[in-house]
């Protein structure tokens, strides 16, 4: 009897701990990830130079940093231990259930990021986190990427912190939306060569168009794959720039209306603001943070449309300041987590903050 109530609460535990996963039709409030950097490296740190923060020569003190606020511990490595788990403790206590971790292989330090620090500091805190293959987009050789993808898959796949659904792995395929580097054929052509070497794949796609100023839509070529589960976008600075409420609910009803209708489930952006005139000071484009109001908006609006998945653009995207991480530069740095926790209805609570390069 009591090895029968011990197997049954194991059962539950495992149970509890997958239930955030899915994706959760018929409740009140979609699931909930974003999608974070792994980029970053400082000169005061281990790697010795500074990628993404600021331009600067590394033994540079005159920074010139490229995001328009400043994260509330500093600069960091992402590759620092106590930086991602602080980063993962802060998104739970947000309500958020998984990173889609941006990936470039082995073009900065995301790749190896992803498989030393962010995967085994994840499982730890019986976190999620997947892929989010910016390759997809920024790649010039599909068997290239067919041998990338599938490798690091295989060495990752089977943590208990990678996200699965439908009991598969699941990769987002990152795209640019006004050009868009896959086609249905190069990725039939992914997709073959990855599901022939690790099994197969939950691929969530990002494809969204807006031919001649339409309005946003899922191109029927790409609905019809059977293959791809997950459709979406990662943000509307890119295509259509509008932000409110309002102006976002026609367009966020109709994207997931067609996806339905295709028989498959949507992931729709949602941004606190964005600002990348730190780094484009001549071609740049803000959208305003309004002391919240705006990733209010968006969240209203994804959850009225009936989408999936909410996917918070960004977690940690600091040269174009679309971050939810803490920020010294707000009155509140904790205001845009607080807002996602109040969304999904859970009280926010702040760990300690980190004692980098521990």
């Amino acid at each position: 009897m009591k090895r029968n109530l011990s197997m049954l609460r194991s059962l539950f535990l495992a149970l509890l701990l997958a239930a955030p996963l899915a994706l959760r039709a018929g409740e009140s409030k979609p699931a909930l990830w974003a999608v974070y950097y792994a980029w970053y490296e400082t000169a005061t740190g281990p790697h010795g130079k500074w990628s993404l923060w600021c331009d600067a020569k590394p033994a540079s003190t005159n920074l010139q940093p490229r995001s328009k606020a400043q994260p509330l511990i500093g600069y960091y490595d992402s590759d620092d231990p106590a930086v991602v788990r602080w980063h993962v403790r802060l998104a739970k206590a947000a309500g958020i259930e998984a990173f889609l971790v941006s990936w470039w292989g082995g073009a900065n330090i995301s790749g190896a990021a992803f498989e030393k620090t962010i995967l085994p500091v994840a499982a730890e805190e019986n976190f999620k986190v997947a892929l989010c293959s910016e390759l997809a987009q920024f790649h010039h050789d599909v068997p290239a990427l067919v041998r990338q993808t599938a490798d690091v898959l295989r060495r990752t796949k089977d943590s208990p912190a990678y996200l699965r659904l439908e009991g598969k792995p699941a990769v987002y395929c990152y795209q640019v939306p006004f050009e868009p580097k896959l086609t249905p054929a190069t990725f039939a052509e992914l997709r073959r060569g990855v599901e022939a070497e690790v099994g197969p794949v939950y691929w969530v796609m990002d494809k969204v168009a807006n031919a001649g100023d339409r309005g946003l839509n899922f191109p029927d070529a790409w609905l019809r794959i059977p293959e791809i589960s997950l459709f979406g976008f990662y943000g509307t600075f890119s295509i259509k720039r509008i932000w409110t409420r309002d102006e976002l609910a026609p367009h966020y009803t109709r994207l997931v209306q067609q996806a339905h209708a295709a028989g498959k489930k949507v992931f729709l952006p949602a941004h606190p603001g964005h600002d990348n005139s730190g780094f484009r000071p001549n071609d740049f484009f803000v959208i305003p943070r309004d002391d919240g109001a705006t990733l209010r908006g968006y969240l209203r609006a994804i959850t009225d449309a009936g989408a999936d998945v909410a996917l918070v653009t960004s977690f940690n995207e600091w040269p174009e300041t679309t971050v939810v991480e803490p920020s010294s530069s707000w009155p509140d740095p904790y205001l845009y987590l607080k807002i996602l926790a109040e969304w999904k209805g859970v009280t926010f609570a702040a760990p300690p903050l980190p004692e980098k390069g521990k």
